[in-house]
């Protein structure tokens, strides 16, 4: 069976285009859903709901993929959820058919792994500029150089980690982290 999808991003906008060309594909006019959403993150009730409704040989057919997803890794969870109920998907405007070509849905896997790699190499690649510059990630240390060098004169007198601690204003878990105990 033929479900239709169509978003569009405004209450404003006129999502008339896209049900029009995915009635001419066949898809039944009370078989299609229309979101309007704003961006990446609003709420898409219609989208859940058809993807809910998906069974066994369905094909979900939308007018454009960008209309379907709003990236793609938001992609390919779309077609994680398909391939689970068994379903198909047809894109009109990117002649997108996995009904005629099977492998689309994994090439979507490989594009996601690809875009997580992307997106770690290019953290990691910041991270090290920043070392670089003599940037520290992570919180600044809560004692000074001199608060803790008392803190370890006091440890080493014999001092307990509570009388340091309230000494110096801190937790004693922040004493424990500037400690250098003997082994």
């Amino acid at each position: 069976m033929l479900r239709g999808y169509a978003r569009v991003a405004s209450a404003t906008d006129d999502a008339s285009d896209q049900v029009e060309r995915l009635a001419a594909a066949g898809v039944p006019a009370d078989r299609i859903r229309v979101d309007t959403s704003l961006g990446t993150r609003g709420a898409r009730p219609e989208l859940e709901a058809v993807l809910g409704d998906l069974r066994r040989g369905d094909v979900l057919v939308v007018a454009r993929l960008d209309r379907l997803a709003s990236s793609v890794l938001h992609l390919v969870q779309v077609g994680q959820r398909l391939r689970a109920v068994g379903a198909e998907l047809r894109s009109l405007e990117e002649e997108v058919d996995t009904t005629a070509d099977p492998g689309v849905l994994p090439t979507l896997d490989l594009l996601a792994g690809l875009q997580r790699s992307l997106v770690s190499a290019s953290t990691r690649a910041g991270l090290d500029a920043a070392r670089a510059r003599g940037r520290r990630g992570g919180r600044p240390p809560r004692l000074t150089a001199e608060a803790a060098a008392e803190a370890q004169r006091l440890y080493d007198e014999g001092r307990s980690v509570t009388e340091i601690a309230e000494k110096l204003d801190v937790p004693r878990t922040t004493v424990y982290g500037h400690l250098r105990r003997p082994t």
